[in-house]
Parts: C-alpha cells; sequence; structure tokens
C-alpha cells in the first residue's frame, strides 16, 4: 500500500501534535502534583511549628507535674491541635509523642495514650519520579506525615507529626487533570486540521520548485521540467533534483574558492600594487600595497568608480578616466604621489581583460619606480663589489707570494749566520715574526672576502650544536667552562650549509669560553616561537664587552683580546648574512654576553 505525501503530512503532524500534548499533559501533571505535595508539606510545617511555639509556652508556664501531664492538661495546646486538622483539607490528624512513640496529645482524644503508627516521610514524595508520585496520588491513598522533633532540656524529648492523606490531595487535583485532559482532547484535532491545511499549503509549489530547480540546474530556465526519479511522491522529485544541483554547485563553488584563495594570496603578497575592476569601472579587489596610493582599506572602496573612489586632480584617477574613455592598454606611465607624506614616483600600466564574447574588465598594476631605481643600484652595486673582490683577491695573492720568498731567503740567512752576533739573531727573528703575522693577516683577508657557494640541504640546528659542544667540552670542561643546553625539539631543519654553519657557531662558542678565564656557563637554546625563523641564543657568564666596542665587534681586524686576529666574528657576520639571517650581541660588562642569531625558514 503507498500512501500519498499529503497522506503521510498529515498522520506525521497529527502523530507529533499527539506526542506533543501528551508529554506536555504529564510535565504538567507532574509539575501540579509536585506543586501541591510541597503546598500541603508547607502548611503541615507550619502547624507542627505553631504546636510546638504552644507546648514550649506550655512546659515553660508549667507548676507541677511532668511535661506529659503539663502537655494534656494544656487547654490552649489542645484546642490547636484540634483546630489545626482543619487548617487545610489536606491534614489528616495532628499529634503529640515521645520518644517511645507514645501519643500524648492527639487531634482525636480516644488515641491519647496509644502508639503513634509510623507513617513514611511526606518528603519522600517530593523526592521520586513524576510518574511514580502521580501513580501513589491516585493508585491507592496513603497517609505521610510531616514530622518536627521536640527537645527538652537540649534533650530529646518527642516529635510533632502532622498526617497527609493522599486520597484528599488526589481530590484536589481532580478537577485540574480533568480540564487539563478537555483540553489535551480539543487540541487534537484542532491540530490534525492544522496539518490538512499546511500540508495542501507547502505541498502546492513543491512539484513546480522541482522543475525550477531542474531548469536551473541545466541553465534552461523556458524548457519544461523532467519528470520525476524513482519515487512518486513530490519530495522524492524534489530530492532528486536538488542533490544533482547540490553537487554541481559544491564542485564549482570548491573549485572557485580554491582558485580565488590562490589569486588573493599570490596577489596580496606582490610588493607592486594591483586593481581589479568590473566591466562597468568598479572596483572588485586590490591588495594591501595598492591601499596606501589609494588611502582607503578594500572594505570602504569595493563598488566604487574611478571618480569615487580619488578626488580630483588626482593623478592616478587620470590615468584610469583616459584609459578607460579610450578603451585601450596603457603602459608604463609615470605619476608622482603623496603616499605617506612622501613623494613617490610610481610607473602605472592598465590591461583590458576579455574574452572571445565579451569584456571581463580592467586590471591595473602599480610598480613603485624607486624600488626599481634601488633595485637596479643595488645589482650595480653587487656587480661592482664583485669585481672589486676578484682585485682584491689577486692582489692579496700577489703580496702572499713575495711574502713566502722573503720566509725562505730568511731561513737560509739564518742558517749562514747561525754564528753571528746576538743582535743579528734577534734581528732575524723579529723580521721572521712579522712576516708571518702578516702572511696571518693576508690568509684571514682571503678567508673573507673570496666568494663562496653555499651547499644548502637540510641542517637540524639541535644536532648541529650538539656536535659542536662534543667537540669543545674535553678542552674547556678542565677550565670549569660547562655547556647549558635547552633545545627547541620542534624546531623545523633549516636550509644551509652545515659546514659554515658549524663553523659560524664554533667562533661564537669558543669567543664564549675564552671570555670565562674563571669557568662559568655557556647556556646554548633553540627556539620556533615566530614559526618563521630558528632562533639560536648563546650566553656566556663572561667579562663582557664595554658598551663603545659593541658596534665595532664584527669589524675586520677589530680586536679587544691578546694575541687576536679579529677575524672570528667577521667570518660569523658573513655567514649569517649569506643564509639571510641577523645575528644581534647583548652585554654587560663583567656579568654576561648573549648572541642571537635568527635564521629565516626557506
Amino acid at each position: 500500500m503507498s500512501w500519498s505525501l499529503k497522506t503521510k503530512e498529515a498522520l506525521a503532524v497529527t502523530l507529533l501534535a499527539l506526542g506533543v500534548v501528551a508529554t506536555t499533559t504529564f510535565v504538567h501533571l507532574a509539575q501540579l502534583t509536585r506543586v501541591v505535595v510541597e503546598e500541603s508539606r508547607r502548611q503541615a510545617d507550619l502547624v507542627a511549628k505553631q504546636i510546638y511555639a504552644q507546648s514550649g509556652r506550655a512546659l515553660a508556664a508549667r507548676r507541677g507535674g511532668g511535661p506529659r501531664e503539663v502537655l494534656r492538661r494544656d487547654r490552649d495546646l489542645r484546642s490547636l491541635v484540634e483546630a489545626s486538622v482543619g487548617y487545610s483539607p489536606h491534614l489528616l490528624y495532628a499529634l503529640i509523642a515521645d520518644q517511645d512513640g507514645a501519643i500524648i496529645v492527639h487531634s482525636e482524644r480516644q488515641k491519647e495514650g496509644g502508639a503513634a503508627v509510623s507513617r513514611p516521610d511526606l518528603r519522600t514524595l517530593l523526592t521520586l519520579d513524576p510518574l511514580r508520585r502521580v501513580y501513589l496520588l491516585y493508585a491507592r491513598g496513603q497517609t505521610y506525615e510531616a514530622v518536627l522533633p521536640v527537645t527538652l532540656n537540649g534533650a530529646p524529648f518527642g516529635a510533632i507529626r502532622i498526617g497527609v492523606s493522599t486520597t484528599l490531595l488526589g481530590r484536589e487535583l481532580s478537577a485540574a487533570v480533568t480540564q487539563t485532559l478537555a483540553l489535551a482532547g480539543l487540541a487534537l484535532p484542532v491540530a490534525w486540521l492544522l496539518a490538512l491545511f499546511l500540508v495542501n499549503l507547502v505541498l502546492r509549489p513543491v512539484g513546480q520548485l522541482a522543475r525550477d530547480v531542474d531548469r536551473l540546474r541545466r541553465g534552461e530556465l523556458e524548457a519544461p521540467a523532467a519528470g520525476g526519479g524513482g519515487r512518486t511522491d513530490e519530495l522524492g522529485e524534489l530530492s532528486a533534483q536538488l542533490q544533482l544541483l547540490s553537487e554541481q554547485l559544491r564542485s564549482d563553488r570548491v573549485k572557485s574558492l580554491s582558485e580565488k584563495a590562490h589569486l588573493q594570496h599570490v596577489v596580496e603578497i606582490l610588493e607592486d600594487g594591483i586593481i581589479f575592476f568590473t566591466p562597468d569601472r568598479r572596483v572588485l579587489f586590490y591588495n594591501k600595497a595598492t591601499e596606501a596610493v589609494v588611502g582607503r582599506p578594500l572594505a570602504e572602496a569595493r563598488g566604487a568608480r574611478p571618480e569615487e573612489l580619488l578626488p580630483p586632480g588626482h593623478a592616478l584617477r587620470a590615468v584610469l578616466e583616459r584609459a578607460f574613455a579610450d578603451r585601450e592598454d596603457v603602459r608604463n606611465a609615470t605619476i608622482t604621489l603623496a603616499v605617506d607624506e612622501a613623494p613617490r614616483e610610481l610607473l602605472v600600466s592598465v590591461f583590458f581583460v576579455a574574452d572571445v564574447q565579451k569584456a571581463m574588465g580592467a586590471m591595473v598594476l602599480l610598480r613603485d619606480l624607486e624600488s626599481i631605481k634601488t633595485l637596479q643600484s643595488l645589482i650595480s652595486y653587487s656587480a661592482k663589489l664583485a669585481a672589486l673582490g676578484r682585485l682584491t683577491s689577486g692582489v692579496a695573492h700577489e703580496v702572499k707570494n713575495p711574502l713566502n720568498a722573503m720566509m725562505i731567503h730568511l731561513e737560509l740567512a739564518r742558517a749562514r749566520l747561525d754564528a753571528s752576533a746576538p743582535d743579528v739573531k734577534q734581528s732575524l727573528d723579529v723580521i721572521g715574526s712579522e712576516i708571518r703575522r702578516l702572511d696571518l693577516v693576508v690568509q684571514g683577508f682571503l678567508k673573507f672576502i673570496r666568494p663562496q657557494e653555499l651547499s644548502l640541504k637540510a641542517v637540524d640546528v639541535n644536532a648541529l650544536l650538539q656536535s659542536a659542544v662534543a667537540l669543545l667540552e674535553p678542552e674547556w670542561q678542565p677550565a670549569g667552562v660547562r655547556f647549558d643546553l635547552g633545545l627547541d625539539p620542534t624546531c623545523p631543519p633549516l636550509s644551509a650549509d652545515e659546514d659554515l654553519l658549524r663553523q659560524a657557531f664554533l667562533n661564537i662558542l669558543v669567543n664564549a669560553c675564552q671570555a670565562m678565564p674563571q669557568g662559568g656557563t655557556v647556556s646554548i637554546a633553540t627556539s620556533w616561537r615566530r614559526r618563521d625563523h630558528v632562533t639560536v641564543t648563546i650566553a656566556d657568564e663572561g667579562v663582557g664587552i664595554r658598551p663603545e666596542d659593541l658596534d665595532r665587534i664584527f669589524s675586520l681586524y677589530y680586536t679587544t683580546k691578546p694575541g687576536g686576529s679579529g677575524i672570528g666574528l667577521s667570518i660569523v657576520y658573513r655567514i649569517v648574512q649569506m643564509h639571510d639571517g641577523t645575528i644581534d650581541v647583548a652585554s654587560e660588562v663583567g656579568r654576561r654576553t648573549i648572541v642571537t642569531c635568527r635564521f629565516p625558514l626557506r
């Protein structure tokens, strides 16, 4: 049996309404029973407290006899106990019993002297789940008690008990329950009629909507709708068409978002400004570099035309208006603009974009002429430095060759004058020492200016530092130097020349050890907090560097150590620069020196 969608919808709404009404009725009934029980407990507690207060007054005013006799003879107390039953329609009795359960005062006098029957506490009704509480109130009559303990001279004496009947509670609820059920019975047919109305209202356009969606998917807005799928009802037809449309739109959306994200990323990182215009000359997009030229963020400029975006007399506006008026490309038009309160020369190019059928818009490229000139100057300067390096290298070699010849002939002269006067031998030693010193200077100069090709590979900085420490520890541990490694295990490998980095780190570590003649700790740490740079920090506890010397420590041949060559830190600085890194030194005289190297991740 195949039911129509209308029948299913009406049945579903009816069952839903039935469930909602039933649930609402039960929740209302459960809440109502709780409220009634809580009110009964409140009334019972109030009565018990009144009886307790009167009992206290009777015991305080007694002139003889035991407390039981005093309570039993007190007329005010008896009147209060007997009248308390009429205070609420739920109360069955009120009594005062001693510790053994013997009744001292009862709202029904014939029960005095007897034993009080143990009843469950009224509070237990509130702890039950709503279904069981409703059952206990309606299924069978039962008596619950509200109990208030009584003490005499600080010792337990007995209790005041107020009896509450569930039968009386159920009778009070009957009127409210009848009204609730009547409303529920009335809600069901109303919900069913409303369901039929909504089904007719909703399903009428479903078929037409499915056909419209199908035409939208095929791009044939005026074509007739195709037939349904495997299901025979309207929902099946609509579901099939929506699924096809969803898949097609999802594919197009993913492709479009991917292309847009890639293009936007490429455009955003450009140093040149770029602007995209729609066919009707409205701003579609421009990057960060263009914001400085236009003076407005993209969010405020999107959709604006050049005359709305730029003030009259703006040089860029004149170029754009002329290009859009002539519909011709513009290449490398030079304009001068005030950017950040400083004049800047820009090269402006306008390119119109079109496919086979129609114009797609225009693209504007803004290039900083000063940057181009600076780049050209840097290239020219680099070429001159390279030529100078080759020249000085040749000169150094020409100096080195005579030095070698001078050293050889000096040794020959030393051998022939072996028995000569002491002052002659001393002069020969001085000449030899100066020749060797000059040779060391030339060798250091060659090392510094000689062009070097980087042999780049993935280098684990932590492992490199550990190997450097292992190499230096046997030499410096006897001098009291200790190495403390704090390496970040998450640091990624660097694309670097391993031999050059090892040479740089060894030079820094040796300087740190030499700066601590009395021993101390060399702390070595790596970090990756900036995510685009790896940082290496080497700190010692040595003599420190004077502030006036900090700016000169990387200068070639500058040294403050006796017998130092002044080449080591210059080579370190050059190696760090070759890796596009930076090196900073902070020092406190007599306390410490910290060297920080930062290397970009390639």
